[in-house]
């Protein structure tokens, strides 16, 4: 196992899985593609909408500045301008791509970007974000939704197993719900 990516057993069963990881970077990082997605995190379902770590970014950036603002009493222009300045979270992001927009005037940064847009190659990244999480346990579930900042920031080496879509969540048992497989069905 020595031998493999150059890396020793622990190292290699404490990697996350390549898969997740180009997926949370091209299709939510890159892209801002948001889609269902589910999560087994040391025994835990977890499910949700995965979307970029900008999103992320931006809502904390939000909550930050609502909360700064309230605890201003009559602030002045020039609080109200620091405030701004002071949460930039957006800029924090950990998976950098090139530009989407270069100024055609400058030939070394076109060439530098179109060198960068060939390269399929992603940066590492350590997390994905998970808005609206339920947390599922065997029978009950935890919502976030009403959170001032419903979006679960979780690093990719906690994830143990996923799959794409959400599960469906069943808020109450009504006297119609029958599950998928009873055991008394097989002893008659």
């Amino acid at each position: 196992m020595d031998d493999f990516l150059g890396l020793d057993d622990a190292q290699y069963w404490n990697e996350p899985d390549f898969l997740l990881g180009l997926l949370v970077s091209f299709l939510a990082n890159k892209l801002n593609a948001e889609f269902g997605i589910t999560l087994m995190v040391r025994g835990t379902v977890m499910t949700g909408t995965l979307v970029g770590e900008r999103a992320y970014l931006g809502r904390m950036n939000e909550l930050f500045k609502t909360i700064a603002r309230s605890s201003l009493m009559d602030p002045s222009d020039e609080d109200l301008n620091a405030l701004e300045e002071a949460f930039g979270f957006e800029d924090m992001a950990e998976d950098i791509y090139p530009r989407d927009e270069v100024n055609e005037d400058e030939d070394e940064d076109v060439e530098a970007d179109k060198n960068a847009s060939d390269d399929m190659s992603f940066p590492p990244i350590r997390y994905l974000h998970l808005r609206d999480p339920y947390i599922l346990y065997p029978g009950a579930a935890m919502s976030f939704t009403e959170s001032p900042l419903p979006i679960l920031r979780l690093r990719l080496t906690e994830v143990d197993g996923w799959l794409p879509g959400r599960v469906n969540v069943i808020d109450r048992m009504d006297g119609d719900f029958e599950p998928p497989f009873r055991s008394d069905r097989f002893t008659q």
